[in-house]
């Protein structure tokens, strides 16, 4: 056995931490985790468990283009599957909080909002609509459980408040 294999074998010591450490804040400063890539895991890995459909988000206008460094905040958005459609007005009541008003073209729905560390719920209305009052600005996606046979559970991409 050489010396580089027997110290490969060796438990890691406190000058393999410091190198370690040296790494990680070099990988760090080059090649930052990206914002929100924690919740797009989860997000994802929620979708695998539920099975179920994910909605698309529907481009209104080409302002609403996604830009890497830039966005401009929505106030409508709307997803959809092949059989569902949603629609959200999100209106700004305060500096972090917003109202969440939606409609489903399907009902009864149970909505499920998901912030980052809380859910909320609501149930559609005899036309479909729904409301979500002080929720606080962030990623959230919603997950839409159809009373009506055939449809499946409903998983919309996150979008930010």
């Amino acid at each position: 056995m050489n010396e580089e294999e027997r110290m490969a074998l060796e438990p890691l010591d406190e000058q393999d931490a410091r190198i370690l450490e040296s790494l990680r804040e070099m990988w760090d400063a080059k090649d930052p985790v990206p914002d929100g890539i924690t919740d797009r895991i989860g997000f994802a890995m929620s979708v695998a468990l539920l099975e179920a459909e994910v909605a698309r988000i529907v481009e209104e206008s080409e302002a609403l283009a996604a830009v890497r460094s830039t966005y401009e905040r929505a106030t409508s958005v709307t997803f959809e599957t092949s059989s569902v459609t949603t629609m959200l007005d999100i209106d700004e009541v305060g500096p972090d909080t917003v109202d969440v008003t939606g409609w489903v073209s399907v009902k009864p729905v149970e909505v499920e909002l998901r912030e980052q560390h809380r859910s909320s719920f609501a149930h559609t209305d005899s036309n479909g609509r729904f409301e979500f009052r002080a929720i606080r600005r962030g990623l959230v996606h919603l997950v839409l459980r159809p009373s009506e046979q055939g449809i499946r559970t409903i998983i919309t991409p996150a979008i930010e408040l």
